[in-house]
């Protein structure tokens, strides 16, 4: 249908004044032309003329012929998309049926209804979209291990003229990589295309029975004969069991085994004690014994990956005055076997006192060999609290006295402090810490080859600005003052005590004391430990007691307050409690080292990323080397599967560092595997590395409904929640959202654009000036 409007170029009220004085004037030029113009000629004259003058009138009023265009062939489609992972096997419908057969049966009674105005598309969804029908659907089950809600909105999407919807069924899981944000931007995408999702959430908040065990520390370092400590969380998801039998093998032997009590919906921990006579590369298991009524077994147990070095540690301690807690410090580091101690205390201006203590002699006679059978020791309060095996206790250690004179330049000289892993720096350090020192420390710090610890707070009684800018925080001064001890999440999720009782009996021991109050952390920096009682008025944050901060690849710690040695010396009724200051000590120094990237003896060093992938993660592993030239231009990795063949693989170099690779395994099936360095000896433990490939369980433990997120996706969309699988709601929702963003659609044709209207005007100029012509008048 064609119609005509008008939308003149001006406003009518100058339109009206020009017509009329068009038409006065040609009134006046009849009247005054009646004696010169021909008796024949003069009508048809005047009538060209006033044709002439009306159609730019006409023109000016803009005459536009308007047409509507029909809207697209076809139908509008409409695409529902039935989760089928495993979530949705879950038996919470109405009548206790699982979730998948609540969205067929939705399906089914609403399909016939939904074609006879849409075309009508069906796809099921886990890790990926597929094309399905209502007969398919009866056959297939819930049992996909990745719910990817984002996946199934973007690939579903469809550049339709006519319209397009989108008809989610699902409990809303999604554990995609990605998470949220992936969501939100598919939400987006079809807001952008207008296509409104329509989500049905099916299932409620429903909980699981199962057992789960997991390690906090999953890749251990340790030395030669040294005992570490293993801490297992069992978590229990509603009510399965009292108690749990936890089992530690290794080789598929059981080398050690405890009992854990229970309760519904929380973690119990329970810890093993494990030690190597020799180097190596050992694999353990936590094995939980499964109970019945489980939901899955396959989280049950966890891997842990014990790298044995025979490498000192070797700690360089400077202090600046003689102080008892220096002396238990030293007493301390002393007695482990793994730690080769270097002390220089400045006894007077021009006279220092140094300290060599050596490993025991036996420690680096120990050969790497085939992996001998595991050592364990009980978890109990008999444990000694001066070292971490029988064995470096009854073997002497080399102790070297010597008293020097004159200034020392332990910091100074680049090859002397690259000896090091660890320097300790204690108080009234001013004689040590100069500008050459500084320069060198930094340099030394920035390559990754050590770690600084500040010991009882500031290391000078001014702090530089070229000093400041190493330490995690700065000191105001104050009155002393004394406080207690206690860790914050980030420094128990380090595990350096080795039971969760350990930590509470941190409040138990003596108090420590200040002169220097630390400040606000810097940006970078994380606290470990903090004051249990004081707090600062100016964030009402607890006072940090230990703070690391990293520096290039090395780190920086600071601890605070002096008179810790007292920990060490607790009266008879606390002497329970004596294994804490060791422990913690040693376990501070393993982590220092453990972030080391490579220790002096070491050409290579490959980690895995994690001890654990799963099978839609890419499996990774980062590989340093101190010459690359060793192990060819581009060094390669070999991956052994538990069963099958090796696969070699090329290592990517890093843009930063010449010395650090990347090792990108891809996607890997489930399974055990190691990887080791191409061309490393069989005695360079660094050198390789384990980690397991399991499935997903996330489908099967998470399975409580999100309808939160449902709720996000129709938001997002444009689209609607549509509560309890009711068409009607559907179909009224959509038809709005159809006349809202398919408006009626016309064409507009302007009288310019009419070839005819310019020609006719143009005969009707070229007849007029013809006739006048004839006339004479022109």
């Amino acid at each position: 249908m064609t119609r005509l409007v008008f939308d003149p170029w001006i406003p009518l009220a100058m339109w009206m004044p020009l017509a009329l004085a068009a038409a006065a004037l040609l009134c006046g030029y009849a009247i005054a032309s009646r004696r010169r113009l021909v008796r024949g000629l003069r009508p048809m004259i005047l009538t060209l003329m006033a044709v002439e003058v009306v159609i730019p009138l006409i023109l000016l009023l803009n005459p536009t012929w308007v047409r509507e265009i029909p809207p697209p062939a076809g139908k509008p489609l409409l695409t529902l998309l039935v989760d089928r992972s495993s979530s949705m096997a879950t038996p919470d419908g109405p009548n206790k049926e699982p979730r998948l057969d609540v969205a067929r049966n939705a399906v089914k009674s609403i399909e016939n209804e939904l074609r006879s105005r849409f075309d009508v598309e069906i796809k099921t969804f886990a890790e990926t979209p597929a094309e399905s029908s209502t007969d398919a659907l009866k056959s297939q089950s819930a049992d996909g291990d990745i719910s990817d809600l984002a996946l199934a909105v973007t690939s579903s999407l469809a550049d339709r003229p006519r319209g397009q919807a989108i008809w989610i069924l699902s409990d809303g899981v999604h554990n995609a990589p990605g998470g949220i944000n992936r969501l939100r931007q598919a939400a987006e995408q079809a807001r952008t295309m207008a296509v409104p999702i329509y989500t049905s959430s099916i299932g409620g908040a429903t909980g699981v029975r199962d057992l789960e065990v997991a390690l906090p520390v999953p890749q251990e370092m340790a030395f030669v004969g040294q005992a570490v400590t293993v801490p297992v969380i069992v978590h229990q998801r509603g009510q399965v069991s009292d108690r749990a039998q936890v089992r530690l093998l290794m080789n598929d032997e059981v080398v050690d085994e405890r009992q854990v009590g229970l309760t519904p919906d929380t973690s119990s921990e329970v810890s093993f004690k494990i030690q190597q006579p020799k180097t190596g590369l050992f694999r353990y298991e936590v094995i939980v014994a499964a109970v019945p009524n489980e939901v899955t077994d396959l989280n049950n147990r966890a891997s842990l990956v014990l790298r044995v070095i025979d490498e000192p540690v070797r700690v360089l301690l400077l202090e600046g005055k003689p102080y008892w807690d220096t002396k238990f410090l030293v007493r301390t580091l002393a007695l482990d076997p793994s730690i080769e101690l270097h002390s220089v205390v400045r006894m007077t201006s021009e006279r220092y006192l140094v300290r060599k203590i050596a490993r025991p002699e036996s420690a680096s006679t120990n050969q790497a060999g085939s992996n001998p059978p595991a050592v364990v020791q009980p978890t109990s309060q008999d444990d000694s609290e001066t070292g971490d095996s029988a064995n470096s206790i009854a073997k002497p250690r080399d102790d070297a006295w010597e008293v020097s004179k004159g200034e020392q330049h332990w910091l100074d000289d680049p090859q002397q402090l690259g000896k090091f892993q660890v320097v300790i720096l204690g108080r009234n350090a001013e004689s040590f810490v100069t500008d050459g020192a500084l320069t060198e420390l930094k340099k030394w710090l920035r390559q990754g080859d050590g770690s600084l610890v500040c010991f009882r707070g500031p290391p000078t009684s001014q702090i530089s600005n070229r000093l400041g800018e190493l330490l995690p925080v700065r000191w105001s001064q104050q009155n002393e003052s004394r406080f207690q001890i206690q860790f914050t999440s980030a420094g128990q999720s380090l595990r350096w005590l080795s039971q969760s009782e350990g930590e509470s009996t941190l409040s138990k021991l003596p108090s420590l004391a200040r002169t220097a109050l630390p400040e606000r952390p810097k940006p970078l920096a994380i606290v470990l430990a903090s004051d249990s009682s004081a707090r600062t008025s100016s964030d009402h944050e607890s006072t940090p007691v230990i703070t690391f901060q990293p520096y290039g690849g090395g780190r920086v710690v600071v601890v605070e307050g002096a008179g810790m040695w007292r920990w060490a010396m607790l009266p008879p009724g606390q002497q329970d409690d004596d294994q804490v200051y060791g422990e913690l000590w040693r376990s501070m120094m393993r982590w220092l080292v453990a972030n080391v990237g490579l220790l002096p003896m070491q050409r290579a060093s490959l980690k895995a990323d994690k001890t654990a992938f799963g099978v839609m993660e890419q499996a990774t592993a980062t590989l340093l080397v101190r010459d690359a030239r060793d192990f060819g231009e581009i060094p390669q990795v070999w991956l052994r599967p538990a069963n099958g063949d090796p696969l070699i693989i090329r290592t990517l170099p890093s843009r930063d560092d010449p010395h650090q690779f990347r090792a990108d395994f891809g996607k890997l099936p489930e399974g055990r595997y190691l990887a080791m360095l191409d061309g490393a000896r069989s005695d360079e433990v660094a050198a390789s590395t384990a980690f397991d490939v399991i499935g997903n369980l996330r489908e099967r433990l998470d399975v409580a409904a999100r309808p939160d997120l449902m709720q996000l996706l129709a938001d997002g969309s444009g689209g609607s929640v549509i509560s309890g699988q009711k068409p009607d709601e559907l179909l009224y929702n959509f038809e709005q959202h159809l006349s809202a963003s398919q408006p009626q659609r016309l064409q507009q044709t302007i009288a310019w654009d009419r070839w005819w209207v310019l020609t006719g005007l143009l005969i009707v100029w070229g007849l007029n000036w013809s006739i006048r012509r004839r006339g004479g008048l022109v």
